[in-house]
């Protein structure tokens, strides 16, 4: 889930969604449907209200304005109840609100959030219109048919059902002080690896001797988000579920402990990040903006805070780059953050709603979230992000995704684990010396594996 709106180093321009009529009588595309880049026939349903609920800063305006305005004239009696919700405190809301008799017609939910909406039925089942939506023809994550990008869709299945359109993602890059490197000496192309990311850490360190608590290489002690990424370089995971339905956390695997120690290192290379605190306390983009920070691990959306605007700091001066793996000349698995769309299992106007998400599915759907600083939901889509300015960031993030990405494990006790959060306590204990990786790594699993198989 992405709780803030990615800010690119050079606006983008607006590109507009043109209509696409695309219906069916229910939530479940009929045989014969015409994929979501063709206009089908209107809703069977000749009037109405469509009550849409968006995040604030998934959409910007204009896009709005396009969508809904492209929708109302393909679908001649029908409005559109546009409505911007907020972040905090959206579960509660979504949850009193897709329970209710009077729901909203289409909800966006965070990636992370959507089980929990998925296991308890409050969505409709969308399977059947999965190639209408541009999803290809399996809900696998893992096979080639399956058309989105791989850790959206994760997120919109449950129980090999599809109940939500992947919407959007964004990804951490590696943002850096182009300035500083080159007073350093170093070039960012070289950085192909772990242990010349740690090198050039050293070498910022030294060159910015004189600046109080600088790091080389900025990294809060529980950043868990970094840390998986890691994790999943090695070839480790979180969790897995067996076919009897138990989870087995898998923190102490050689494989995920040989990821942790990568995180130690990359602490170790001159971090003055807190041992007992994460990335948001402080911003890490705080500390870079101030002249404390080399590069960090961060956001699309934290660059634009990162720069400022009183001035000491431009666009120009900050580069971003994928993160490197532990592999000379590859890069780490990403954890995707990002939104999915769902039609609310009690809404009268489903027919309507999956023509809403149809537009969004469809080539100029697909191209104005890229407008929008986004990696779009379709691969294709987001394989062929234009290699120009205002996209070099996300066409960094596009990349890195492709190359493999990761998520949370997709139950919704999985909510429980985050609500007092083992994986944080494990790296503090670690950081600190209070244990070992394998005895920490072992608590934090045990800490897991309590919430996970516990009933539902």
């Amino acid at each position: 889930m992405i709780r803030h709106k990615m800010i690119p180093l050079v606006a983008v321009a607006m590109v507009a969604l043109t209509g696409c009529n695309g219906a069916s009588t229910t939530p479940s595309q009929p045989a014969g449907s015409q994929p979501a880049t063709q206009t089908s026939q209107p809703s069977a349903q000749t009037s109405g209200t469509l009550t849409v609920w968006m995040m604030n800063g998934s959409l910007n305006d204009n896009t709005v304005v396009q969508l809904n305005t492209d929708f109302q004239m393909s679908h001649p009696g029908w409005k559109v109840n546009y409505q911007v919700q907020q972040w905090n405190g959206i579960v509660d809301k979504l949850t009193t609100a897709l329970a209710s008799n009077t729901p909203p017609d289409v909800v966006e939910m965070g990636n992370t959030q959507a089980i929990t909406f998925e296991a308890a039925g409050a969505l409709a089942d969308l399977t059947s219109s999965r190639q209408a939506l541009g999803g290809g023809t399996t809900n696998d994550s893992s096979s080639a048919d399956q058309l989105f990008v791989a850790s959206l869709n994760s997120a919109s299945v449950y129980q090999d059902k599809l109940y939500a359109l992947p919407f959007y993602a964004g990804d951490r890059v590696l943002i850096y002080r182009k300035d500083l490197f080159t007073a350093a000496g170093i070039d960012p192309a070289s950085i192909t690896s772990k242990d010349k990311l740690i090198t050039a850490a050293k070498t910022l360190n030294t060159k910015n001797a004189s600046v109080a608590d600088f790091s080389g290489f900025y990294q809060a002690g529980q950043n868990w988000y970094s840390l998986l990424q890691m994790i999943w370089d090695r070839g480790g995971s979180l969790a897995t579920q067996g076919s009897d339905g138990k989870w087995t956390a898998n923190l102490d695997s050689p494989e995920s402990m040989a990821g942790i120690q990568d995180y130690v290192d990359y602490y170790n290379s001159g971090s003055t990040g807190p041992k007992d605190n994460d990335e948001m306390n402080p911003p890490e983009y705080d500390l870079f903006h101030q002249g404390k920070v080399g590069m960090f691990v961060g956001n699309g959306w934290e660059i634009g805070s990162a720069i400022g605007t009183d001035g000491k700091l431009t666009a120009d001066q900050v580069g971003v780059m994928a993160i490197p793996s532990a592999t000379d000349g590859k890069t780490v698995p990403v954890f995707l953050g990002g939104s999915v769309l769902g039609i609310a299992a009690k809404s009268p106007n489903q027919a309507a709603a999956l023509d809403y998400l149809k537009q969004l599915a469809s080539d100029s759907g697909q191209q104005a979230l890229i407008a929008n600083g986004w990696i779009p939901s379709l691969k294709s889509a987001a394989a062929a992000i234009p290699d120009k300015p205002e996209t070099a960031i996300l066409k960094v993030q596009a990349a890195e995704a492709a190359a493999g990405s990761g998520f949370t494990p997709n139950d919704p006790r999985w909510a429980g684990v985050e609500a007092n959060n083992p994986i944080k306590a494990m790296l503090t204990k670690i950081l600190t010396g209070q244990a070992s990786i394998a005895d920490a790594a072992k608590a934090a699993d045990d800490a897991i594996e309590a919430v996970m198989n516990a009933a539902q």
